[in-house]
């Protein structure tokens, strides 16, 4: 029997505060649940070192499912790592926008001090159809994509003709 869709992830930030603003102001998440987060239960079922403690925030989208728990944990600050897409694990979080707001999210990131990669561009995936879309990195260097996706129609329709042209 499968399990239910991701609830949500957990993010480590250098800066709770920080980090919270910027998805609160620039994905205009909402701010929920927020916790001092400890004790050896803790430790013993994430397999962390004795005595780590944290701050958390989880902010929530739309909807209740896929919400973001931002962590700062307590004591010394490591400097964040590189994204590097070979390196197995979380490569980016991808989050859906309409069409007519990637230019003005795009905007909004940027001067919240998100670093974009590039302007939204559109992207050919194969046996599915053109999405557009543009990364950028979150003031603690998590690299995020946001992409505006065909609907269902376009999506049959660019099958069809690639269908058509292989015939």
């Amino acid at each position: 029997m499968p399990v239910s869709e991701v609830h949500h992830v957990a993010v480590t930030v250098s800066d709770l505060e920080r980090a919270a603003s910027f998805y609160e102001k620039g994905l205009g998440y909402r701010r929920t649940l927020s916790a001092e987060v400890g004790g050896p239960e803790m430790t013993a079922s994430l397999r962390l070192p004795d005595g780590t403690t944290g701050r958390v925030q989880y902010l929530q989208g739309p909807s209740q499912i896929g919400q973001l728990e931002l962590i700062e944990w307590a004591g010394e600050k490591l400097p964040a790592h590189p994204v590097d897409h070979r390196r197995p694990g979380v490569f980016l979080l991808s989050f859906q926008v309409p069409a007519d707001e990637l230019d003005a999210l795009h905007d909004r990131l940027a001067e919240l001090g998100g670093t974009c990669v590039s302007r939204p561009n559109k992207v050919l995936l194969q046996n599915y159809g053109f999405i557009h879309a543009f990364a950028a990195y979150d003031p603690d260097g998590n690299l995020l994509e946001f992409v505006a996706l065909p609907d269902r129609a376009e999506i049959l329709a660019f099958r069809a003709a690639a269908a058509k042209e292989e015939a």
